[in-house]
């Protein structure tokens, strides 16, 4: 798994402290991930998936999301898949939908963080794109359940995509994976020395 292999990085190199939302193949509600780095006083929220796109199996490549307040359309359909994990939790309709007057008013308490998270969003594409061949999709903004209401700065990695045949022989390599964690590990060195005190 990346997130762990990340999180060695991060622990054993920087000596900070890494809480995970999840360590294994288990459903955890969204709105409980973001509560989880609220508790723990966490300094950075880093949300790691495999992207999907089964009607365009060409579609390759990583991608790296965060929220700006009152611009979020980048995506639409990326954040409605991910979204969707919602059905499968216990009290789906508790969550507000995240239509654009919505979304604003969710996304108005994380505007304090949107420059930090736009400079990680954007340090973790150049490390990405500087490691690997696979195509670099950029820096997006979209509204993601995942992300509204961390109360610190915030990213969401696609790091490929499990619908297409390369990137999926590749991601299911685990020396693939840690080269991937070492490069997201390289980008919070990068934030880290940016915004030294907020860490």
């Amino acid at each position: 798994m990346s997130q762990k292999k990340l999180g060695k990085l991060i622990e054993q190199e920087l000596g900070i402290k890494v809480i995970y939302t999840r360590t294994e193949d288990e459903f955890v509600p969204l709105w409980k991930r973001t509560k989880i780095a609220n508790d723990s006083g966490g300094k950075l929220f880093i949300s790691l998936h495999v992207n999907s796109a089964p009607r365009a199996r060409s579609a390759k490549g990583f991608e790296t999301y965060f929220i700006r307040p009152g611009k979020f359309d980048d995506a639409t359909n990326v954040a409605q898949r991910e979204n969707k994990v919602i059905e499968l939790e216990d009290s789906p309709k508790k969550y507000p939908k995240l239509n654009k007057e919505n979304l604003i008013i969710a996304t108005m308490a994380q505007a304090s963080f949107t420059k930090q998270s736009e400079f990680l969003a954007g340090a973790i594409q150049k490390e990405l794109d500087r490691g690997f061949t696979s195509p670099n999709r950029g820096v997006k903004q979209a509204g993601f359940h995942v992300l509204v209401g961390a109360s610190m700065p915030n990213v969401l990695v696609e790091l490929g995509f499990i619908t297409n045949s390369k990137d999926y022989k590749l991601l299911s390599q685990s020396k693939y994976r840690k080269k991937m964690a070492q490069s997201i590990f390289n980008a919070i060195v990068t934030y880290k020395n940016e915004y030294e005190k907020t860490l």
